[in-house]
């Protein structure tokens, strides 16, 4: 099974902060973002907007068995999947690694911890850093490898 994290993976969750609400994040560091403050996440997945690589992504995993993981507002964040044109849904877990249950369990995320916890459940983990330059292409070269 794949699993690909939403904020910051598939969702350009940096770029839309700073575009639409003037919000300047840093990549690689989490726990700072506090909904309501002042934007709630209904407004902003209501502009979010999708990562350049979004379509690319999706269609390596076309023939593949996709799910969507985040931490928190899953049930917006399926209408956001919607929106876009993907019928999946989003799976809330505040604890991504409960998902991994076999070894060749994969998860695509942007936050590195989350990353070393699926690890640590024995699944594989690629950590998508968005501070790289070329975000996908390092994807795009290490799933080559994997497969």
């Amino acid at each position: 099974m794949i699993y690909i994290d939403k904020d910051g993976t598939i969702i350009d969750f940096y770029g839309t902060a700073e575009k639409h609400f003037g919000i300047k994040l840093e990549h690689n560091v989490f726990g700072v973002w506090k909904w309501g403050e002042p934007i709630t996440p209904e407004q902003f997945y209501a502009v979010a907007e999708p990562q350049p690589w979004f379509d690319k992504l999706l269609d390596i995993f076309h023939a593949e068995k996709v799910k969507f993981l985040t931490k928190d507002y899953a049930d917006i964040k399926t209408e956001w999947l919607i929106r876009h044109g993907c019928a999946d849904v989003a799976i809330e877990a505040s604890d991504k690694s409960v998902h991994c249950e076999h070894p060749m369990d994969l998860l695509i995320d942007d936050n590195a911890a989350e990353c070393q916890r699926w690890r640590d459940h024995g699944g594989i983990a690629y950590h998508f850093d968005l501070a790289d330059p070329d975000p996908f292409g390092k994807f795009l070269a290490w799933w080559r490898l994997e497969r």
